[in-house]
Formats: structure tokens, C-alpha cells, sequence
């Protein structure tokens, strides 16, 4: 009898410690090589190797790799960014690097316009209105800006249109924000930019009767009405 309680205590307490791991197991996360997001283990192969890499980079397109002169290239594939159409991009939807970019030509810009007080506000406001706006609208549109990255962009713009009229750093934002109506300068904000550059971008996709304007429309009902 009492092999018998103790057998039925030991096979209750190994439940409980198989129910444990499990628990411990699915709450654990690791780090996927390709992507480098940490999930659970439920997005892993249920078969042990060194370093698996997560379902969904498992069965996704990879690209092949480059050579040069026959010479494999060292490249970590979707990671690299490249230049497609001058667009710093890569297969993973990063537009880090071109939003770096465009934010080093601001500060770029700001610079020149502090060291270059000899310059008549006229010439510096042309000298960014020649400048920046097209840098911005040229990738603006196609690569993503979260809300955090947008702030830094429209107080890099703000900051260069000091410079621009010789004013202090530490000038009101307002004064270039507000409507002219309301006392203020009203210059061109990054997201007035982005919106005109997207809605250019849609005006040529309908000029003419193709397929581009077909599936314009197909993506996007509302511009069934505006056309």
C-alpha cells in the first residue's frame, strides 16, 4: 500500500515538473539570426539545431547570392541596404538608412547656413527651398517615418529656417508654423511636402489608361470618386 501512494506521489510530482517546463519553455524567447527579433518558441522549428531561424524567415524568399568576378560577395541577405532608384532600402522595410541620410543633408544644411551669416535671408530661404523639399519628397513617400523619426524631421526643418533668417535657437516654433493670417511665417512643413510629392505620384499614375491606373484604382476605392 504504501509503494503504492508513493508511487502514484512520485508520478504526480513528474507531472507537475513536465507541466513546469512546458510552461518555462513556452515563455522563453530566443533571437532569430535572419530577422534578429526575439519570439517564442513557438515561432522556432520543433527540431534542435544550432541556430534555426524563425518559421517565418524559414519559409520566405531569399535572394541569391551576389558575386563579382566570379567571387561570392559577403553579404547578409535582406540586411545590406541598396540603392534601388537612389532609395537606401533593404528586403526587411528599414528605411533607417535613408532617413539618416536625408536628416545628415538637414543638419548638412543648417551648418552652412550658421557659418554662412553673410548670406541674405532671401538667398538662405531659396537656398532650402531648392534644397530640402526636393531631397524630401524624392524617397519621402516611399520609405516609412514613425512619429518619433516625423518630430526630429519637422524640428530639423524648423531649425534650419532660423538659421535661415538669422534668428536664435531658441525662437518660438510657432512663429514658423502658424498661418500668415495669424501672425506667422507659414513656411513648408516636411508633412506638407510629403503630401504634395504623394499626391504627384498618384496625378501620374492616372494620366494615362494602363494597368498602373487600373490597379490604382483597385488598391484605393476612394480615388474612383476623385478621378
Amino acid at each position: 500500500m504504501d509503494e503504492a501512494l508513493e508511487t502514484d506521489h512520485n508520478a504526480k510530482h513528474n507531472t507537475k515538473g513536465q507541466e513546469a517546463w512546458r510552461m518555462n519553455l513556452a515563455s522563453m524567447h530566443r533571437q532569430c539570426p535572419i530577422c534578429n527579433k526575439k519570439k517564442g518558441n513557438c515561432h522556432f522549428p520543433t527540431k534542435l539545431h544550432l541556430n534555426p531561424s524563425c518559421l517565418d524567415c524559414k519559409h520566405a524568399w531569399k535572394p541569391a547570392g551576389i558575386k563579382y568576378n566570379r567571387t561570392a560577395l559577403k553579404v547578409t541577405h535582406g540586411k545590406t541596404p541598396i540603392r534601388l532608384l537612389g532609395i537606401r532600402y533593404h528586403m526587411w522595410l528599414d528605411s533607417t538608412a535613408q532617413r539618416r541620410y536625408i536628416m545628415d543633408g538637414i543638419t548638412e544644411m543648417a551648418c552652412f547656413l550658421r557659418k554662412n551669416r553673410d548670406l541674405s535671408i532671401e538667398n538662405g530661404l531659396q537656398l532650402i527651398d531648392c534644397t530640402l523639399g526636393p531631397l524630401l519628397a524624392f524617397s519621402g513617400p516611399e520609405i516609412i517615418w514613425p512619429e518619433k523619426e516625423f518630430k526630429k524631421l519637422t524640428a530639423a526643418f524648423v531649425r534650419c529656417n532660423k538659421e535661415a533668417w538669422q534668428m536664435s535657437p531658441n525662437t518660438s516654433t510657432a512663429l514658423f508654423t502658424f498661418p500668415k493670417d495669424l501672425g506667422g511665417l507659414q513656411i513648408k512643413l516636411p508633412r506638407a511636402i510629403l503630401c504634395s510629392a504623394t499626391w504627384g505620384h498618384l496625378t501620374r499614375c492616372c494620366q494615362f489608361d494602363d494597368g498602373t491606373r487600373l490597379k490604382l484604382h483597385i488598391k484605393t476605392p476612394w480615388n474612383n470618386t476623385a478621378a
